[in-house]
C-alpha cells in the first residue's frame, strides 16, 4: 500500500481523469463575447450619450449653443 503524498497524488490523479471537468459544472472562465467597442458603447449608454449613425455623439434637439 503507497503512503502519504504519493497515495494522495494518485488519488487526485484518479479523480480527475474521472470525474466532470470545471466546465461541466459551470465554472470555468467565461469568454467574453464582447469586444472593446461594445464595452465603450455600454459606458457611454449608461451616462446617457446618444450616438448617430455614423458613430459620431448625437446632438441634442432641445439644446441651443
Amino acid at each position: 500500500m503507497k503512503k502519504g503524498r504519493h497515495r494522495r497524488f494518485e488519488e487526485a490523479r484518479r479523480l480527475k481523469q474521472s470525474g466532470p471537468s470545471a466546465e461541466d459544472l459551470g465554472i470555468a472562465a467565461q469568454k467574453s463575447e464582447k469586444n472593446e467597442a461594445d464595452e465603450f458603447a455600454a459606458i457611454a449608454e449608461r451616462y446617457g450619450v446618444v450616438f448617430d449613425d455614423e458613430g459620431e455623439i448625437a446632438e441634442d434637439e432641445g439644446s441651443s449653443t
